[in-house]
């Protein structure tokens, strides 16, 4: 290493100070000041900062982080290569990991319905406080109600949704109309079904969706009110949340026939164990017979029955309670192999479904619903009974036992 210099501050460069008295001129001339050449650099001490406060420390960081880089350069090209794949394979995994939390936060949000009053303002709190036998309720937030419709329409619902001022019925009859109910906390799930000849207020829309009347008809003529698909569902949410006593409804789902195959093979059929003989259009099922329902068999099953036979709408609700139960378990088992499967389906019934279920909602959603199982028990059609009036099967709702099964759904206790 080269000796270093010392000079005093009057050896200076005198064109520094010329005409000037510089700041130096009244020290005494013992004072010294001491050049480092180039080659002293890295002896001087790095300068420390309010992040660093230990200068080794920081020169040890710096020359592992150099040999770290002289390790990379040194790997054989193969090695570079997996390196890099993997370390990029880090970095999107962590940017999905990031997404998929974010979405499911968001579908949350957006899921839940808020109950924040008290319950004084009648307007403002329609359907989230109720009074009932004396004792007062409030709307469990916990809960999430989709509307679930199956159509008796083949063609695309898509195609019905883009078109205007269609005459009424051109939207189809809802065959079946079931209120799903999630409850988050608990990890429930429960489904109540309202039978297609229920009948109840329905608003009549003219062509063009001007508002005509309410009268009082089956449920399922409501749905076909609609001037295209999303109104449809719109008026079947309005009517069901009324006949509820105006619980919320988050959400709605409908599907027409041609999206039951697609649904039922998603997840490698279902096996049921035949409740009644149903003449499907290719083959009969017989009663008591166990059947691996695949393809068109799901839709023959679930949709089939004799309208010479008083009652058969009945039966044929109990057929669809039956395969969604077996339905919700197989597809939790083909869900946990491949939790992609619930987006990819739903991308692939664009055509035959309408919704304003979210991508967000189906991320929080789905985790959820993994977690839960879905009993017989937990299949309830809402009480009343089935009569013959005018050569029509109307279903007649108990009053007093349906406000019960609302209470016991969708509320919880306050006073």
């Amino acid at each position: 290493m080269k000796k270093k210099k010392h000079f005093s501050h009057k050896e200076r460069n005198p064109q520094n100070f010329v005409g000037t008295q510089g700041p130096f001129d009244d020290l005494d001339s013992e004072y010294i000041t001491e050049i480092l050449y180039e080659d002293d650099f890295e002896d001087r001490p790095h300068k420390q900062s309010r992040h660093s406060r230990n200068p080794s420390k920081s020169l040890r960081r710096s020359k592992r982080s150099k040999g770290i880089f002289d390790r990379f350069l040194a790997m054989k090209r193969w090695k570079k290569v997996v390196l890099c794949v993997v370390t990029a394979l880090v970095v999107i995994i962590t940017g999905l990991t990031g997404s998929f939390f974010y979405l499911r936060a968001q579908g949350g949000k957006n899921l839940k319905t808020q109950v924040t009053s008290n319950g004084e303002s009648e307007d403002d709190d329609v359907g989230l406080f109720v009074t009932y036998n004396g004792k007062k309720y409030q709307y469990n937030e916990d809960v999430i109600n989709f509307l679930c419709l199956g159509i008796d329409k083949e063609t695309p619902i898509e195609s019905r949704r883009e078109a205007a001022n269609l005459a009424n019925g051109s939207a189809g009859l809802a065959d079946a109309i079931i209120v799903v109910s999630i409850n988050v906390e608990s990890g429930k799930i429960r489904f109540l079904a309202i039978p297609r000849d229920t009948v109840t207020t329905i608003k009549v829309v003219g062509r063009g969706g001007k508002y005509i009347e309410e009268t009082n008809m089956q449920i399922t003529t409501q749905h076909a009110y609609g001037q295209n698909a999303t109104q449809a569902c719109e008026l079947m949410v309005e009517t069901v949340s009324k006949l509820l006593y105006q619980v919320p409804i988050q959400r709605y789902c409908s599907i027409n026939l041609a999206a039951i195959p697609v649904l039922n093979d998603a997840v490698g059929g279902v096996d049921v164990q035949v409740l009644e003989d149903v003449e499907g259009g290719a083959r009969t099922y017989h009663s008591g017979e166990t059947i691996h329902l695949e393809g068109d068999m799901a839709r023959e099953y679930i949709q089939a029955r004799d309208c010479g036979v008083d009652g058969s709408s009945i039966g044929r609700l109990n057929r669809q309670k039956q395969y969604i139960t077996n339905y919700f378990a197989k597809a939790k088992e083909t869900v946990k192999n491949d939790l992609s499967l619930p987006l990819t389906v739903y991308n692939s019934l664009q055509e035959d479904m309408c919704t304003n279920i979210t991508p967000e909602d189906i991320a929080y959603l789905v985790p959820e619903i993994l977690g839960m199982s879905l009993n017989a028990e937990d299949m309830t059609t809402i009480p009343g009974e089935a009569i013959m009036q005018d050569e029509h099967l109307q279903y007649i709702p108990n009053i007093d036992q349906l406000k019960a099964t609302i209470i016991d759904y969708f509320y919880k206790e306050i006073s």
